[in-house]
């Protein structure tokens, strides 16, 4: 959301995503935050709802929302929708 903004230069997100892996966490999935960027682009999702999304592909269980723009994301990507949009607007 910060590239897109502005706020940050072109690829600044993968400079701190480099940051981000060096700290002791765990992965949550294969290649989570690979994944995550590519959702943020392919559907111009917040990092914050493509790491959402993420997790729900790789663990393979439906996501709950109330937001649209989420939720149309997941259905594109085949994840069960549950909530006021899960049968499209």
């Amino acid at each position: 959301m910060s590239e897109r903004r502005g706020r940050l230069p072109a690829g600044g997100a993968l400079v701190n995503m480099e940051r981000v892996r060096r700290l002791p966490l765990d992965d949550a999935g294969i290649g989570g935050d690979s994944y995550v960027l590519l959702l943020t682009a392919n559907h111009g999702l917040s990092a914050y709802d493509a790491a959402y999304l993420t997790l729900a592909l790789n663990r393979s269980v439906a996501l709950a929302t109330l937001d649209r723009k989420l939720a149309t994301a997941a259905r594109k990507e085949g994840v069960t929708v549950l909530g006021p949009f899960a049968h499209g607007d």
